[in-house]
């Protein structure tokens, strides 16, 4: 927009109602947000080292797609591509309520929540999530560090999605296990947490969990200088000789030792079953 056509067009602003300024500023705020979704996206084409499709680093912008994103022709290949080429993000649309999304995700909202927010269908909305969740694993903690907090807890096993090959009746969910106690409808899972961050390594387990098989879930996680602390339970007992870190046992009946506790790894899987997260085999 020229000078003059922008300044006239800020001079009719005192001459709105109320309701068009309402009306100008959510339109104003979708225009940002979209517009800063494609200024992030640009700043990928600096960091991705070359073409895509054979490497060359050699490529000059070429036209824009459909969308309004910015286009690259490499002069080795001949091939064009945007700076999402090669990313699960490619070929999607709407591509300005990516940020939307995932500032719903950020805040925990279910799918059917996040689609009514940012205005897309549930399952568009899903094949999403889907997508961002392998770039999110790729930047979790490969090694936990400092003072961590370990702790196994027990959920519901879910057949979520599963048609067929039912091992049990099928029923709503949130219905209470027919057996009482730890059964086979529950699958173990394993969680070690960080102190003072959010780091987490989380694993489950295929049966009962033992001092080997939390040893071998947690074992390549822990740095060696880590200090692990830990319930009462006799399978972390020999979990200081046997993986050679120091661990901290918390008496049965007392809340912490000293300043040893596990009150944070016991709140994340309070979290996980209260907004209804299930481990377990899915079709």
């Amino acid at each position: 927009m020229r000078r003059g056509d922008f300044a006239r067009l800020v001079g009719t602003l005192p001459s709105l109602s109320p309701h068009q300024l309402r009306q100008l500023t959510a339109q104003v705020s979708e225009l940002a947000e979209r517009t800063a979704v494609r200024e992030l996206v640009a700043q990928r084409v600096p960091h991705m080292g070359g073409c895509p499709h054979c490497g060359s680093k050699q490529f000059w912008r070429w036209r824009k797609t459909s969308a309004g994103e910015q286009r690259h022709r490499c002069h080795g290949c001949k091939k064009t591509f945007t700076a999402l080429t090669g990313t699960p993000f490619q070929d999607l649309r709407h591509k300005d309520l990516l940020l939307a999304n995932a500032a719903c995700m950020k805040a925990g909202l279910s799918v059917r929540a996040t689609a009514a927010q940012v205005g897309l269908h549930r399952n568009v909305v899903y094949r999403w999530r889907m997508r961002m969740l392998p770039p999110i694993v790729k930047h979790e903690p490969t090694v936990l560090e400092g003072v961590a907090e370990v702790d196994e807890s027990y959920f519901r096993r879910s057949y979520k999605g599963r048609k067929r090959g039912m091992p049990r009746a099928s029923h709503k969910r949130g219905m209470p296990a027919g057996k009482r106690g730890i059964s086979s409808e529950q699958v173990p899972v394993v969680t070690a947490m960080s102190r003072g961050s959010r780091d987490s390594h989380i694993t489950v387990l295929q049966s009962v969990p033992t001092t080997a098989s939390v040893a071998a879930a947690l074992g390549p996680a822990l740095a060696d200088d880590i200090v692990l602390c830990t319930d009462a339970g006799g399978i972390y007992r020999p979990m200081s000789a046997l993986l050679g870190i120091t661990v901290r046992q918390i008496p049965a009946g007392s809340h912490k030792l000293g300043p040893y506790h596990i009150q944070n790894v016991n709140a994340l899987h309070s979290r996980l079953k209260r907004n209804g997260t299930y481990f377990g085999l899915f079709a």
